[in-house]
């Protein structure tokens, strides 16, 4: 008689704890996603063959937004196609997406990302953490949940790099809604994607809208219209403007503190106080 095999990956052992995924979105309000069809290492934005002015730019461009008081993200994107077509560029910026495509990587070097991304996007894009040299989490689980989407979206699923929480794999970022959402696993990709097609959050899957901190985040759950921004935030509340007018939400509480492994690789564990699930 065999018996089965404990869970010993990150994500199997994070969701086998209960832990929720509420408000655990990185803060981002200025998506930065480039199409890089080479090899994604563990650390795939520092360590790649890009040409040594375009690896310049792309230190450099972030810590520019970053001064300007943005909270910028650079991800590499790419998809199961040939790029001699050209190479694609997106910023997501609040709930805006727009694109460009270049010829050569070189030009980004160009590229003023707030000015000269201007083609608007409206087709929701998935993209599917499948860096598997980062955590063995995201190829695993992010692969199948990446080929479900694909065969759903008409090319509008991608693979992207880490972005972050591993143990919520597999993670997948909408843009232009801006919402980040994990353990969206094979079986569940149809009934997430009819939600998010819908114009709905998909509130099951949902780890936060990134453009807002956790509260902001772990509140905007509780929203039963369309919210447009926050107005006012603290540690027990949040003010958001929606289309029905102003709303102040309380914060959920947040659950006792559990012991969890990050990442695949730790060795030991991390102390996490993660907000009540809905």
């Amino acid at each position: 008689m065999t018996t089965e095999a404990p869970p010993q990956y990150c994500s199997q052992l994070s969701m086998l704890a209960g832990e929720s995924m509420l408000g655990t979105s990185p803060q981002v309000d200025f998506w930065i996603l480039l199409e890089f069809p080479g090899r994604w290492e563990a650390k795939a934005l520092v360590n790649n063959d890009l040409p040594e002015e375009v690896q310049s730019w792309l230190a450099e461009t972030p810590l520019q937004l970053s001064d300007a008081g943005r909270k910028p993200r650079v991800q590499f994107i790419r998809q199961r196609r040939k790029t001699d077509e050209g190479l694609h560029v997106f910023v997501g910026e609040g709930t805006e997406l727009r694109q460009l495509v270049v010829d050569d990587v070189n030009e980004l070097t160009s590229v003023d990302l707030t000015t000269d991304v201007t083609t608007p996007v409206d087709e929701n894009q998935y993209f599917v953490c499948t860096n598997g040299a980062r955590d063995v989490c995201c190829s695993r689980f992010g692969l199948p949940t990446w080929r479900e989407l694909e065969s759903l979206t008409n090319g509008r699923a991608w693979h992207t790099t880490h972005l972050g929480g591993h143990r919520y794999a597999p993670n997948v970022l909408v843009l232009p809604h801006g919402r980040l959402y994990g353990r969206v696993h094979p079986d569940d990709v149809a009934e997430f994607y009819a939600s998010v097609e819908a114009g709905e959050i998909a509130t099951r899957f949902l780890r936060g809208r990134s453009e807002f901190d956790e509260v902001g985040q772990a509140c905007e759950a509780l929203v039963d219209c369309p919210v447009r921004r926050v107005l006012e935030s603290c540690d027990d509340n949040v003010k958001f403007s929606t289309e029905n007018g102003e709303i102040l939400v309380q914060a959920p509480g947040r659950d006792h503190p559990l012991e969890v492994i990050a990442s695949c690789g730790d060795e030991t564990t991390t102390t996490v106080y993660p907000f009540n699930g809905i």
